[in-house]
């Protein structure tokens, strides 16, 4: 069982997820991880979170039918990352009410911690018979109210809630 002071510095924005390594099959012809790639990954984290933390991860959808849909998503990539790299994510909570979810992460390249990507994402909670939109768990919301309080506004990157536009 977790003690206080372990819980206490283990929930809190940033949370950082499994690392993971740039796959071969991940490499563009430009020689480094692919887009798509980083939406994968940056995926994968989100699920790591969602289920090693939340509890609202793949087995909490399989047991209860009800579980995260993205409503929409932005990226921004600063320095690419190369075949056999390691990275880890960087997740915090944003905003959030009792159906959704605002989350934004950064990817950092293991060794050096180098920006790679930030992404930010608005999800909802989907009932999956139902086919609508649910209210999460109790349980969840105030874990959302504890990584949410506990974000550092200040180092909240200032790319997350832009727009997309050419700079003039």
């Amino acid at each position: 069982m977790m003690s206080q002071n372990q819980a206490d510095n283990t929930l809190r924005s940033p949370y950082r997820t499994r690392n993971q390594t740039v796959l071969s099959e991940w490499i563009d012809y430009n020689g480094h991880m692919n887009v798509a790639y980083y939406t994968l990954a940056f995926d994968k984290a989100l699920d790591f979170f969602f289920e090693d933390v939340l509890n609202i991860g793949p087995s909490f959808v399989e047991k209860n039918s009800e579980g995260p849909f993205a409503l929409k998503a932005s990226y921004n990539y600063y320095s690419e990352l190369l075949e056999g790299e390691s990275f880890f994510v960087d997740i915090s909570i944003l905003e959030f009410d009792t159906k959704r979810v605002h989350v934004f992460g950064e990817m950092r390249k293991d060794k050096s911690a180098e920006l790679s990507a930030i992404f930010e994402t608005v999800l909802m909670n989907m009932d999956l018979s139902a086919r609508k939109v649910k209210q999460y768990p109790g349980r969840v919301l105030e874990l959302f109210n504890v990584f949410k309080s506990s974000l550092d506004k200040d180092k909240i990157p200032t790319v997350i809630g832009r727009k997309i536009t050419l700079q003039k």
